[in-house]
């Protein structure tokens, strides 16, 4: 598993939705951590969620993360096609 995502809780399950709804399992590490005591599991308990997928869905996951960090990708234009 890659790291391809590190951030708040709601912005990594925005991110993690976009990566399942493209069918990229993903792994969510510290999901609950981060919002019980995000300084515990992050440095001054920012970007505590840490999502990995596969290192064969990397290309796809930067890609689709990338999109998602310029505005282009979100789950609103995908529910619409």
């Amino acid at each position: 598993m890659v790291e391809v995502f590190s951030g708040s809780y709601f912005e990594a399950m925005n991110v993690r939705n976009l990566l399942e709804v493209n069918e990229i399992s993903v792994f969510t590490q510290n999901e609950f951590m981060s919002n019980i005591e995000p300084w515990v599991v992050a440095s001054g308990g920012l970007n505590a969620v840490k999502l990995q997928v596969d290192q064969l869905d990397l290309d796809a996951a930067r890609v689709i993360i990338e999109d998602y960090l310029k505005g282009i990708n979100d789950l609103v234009d995908i529910e619409d096609k």
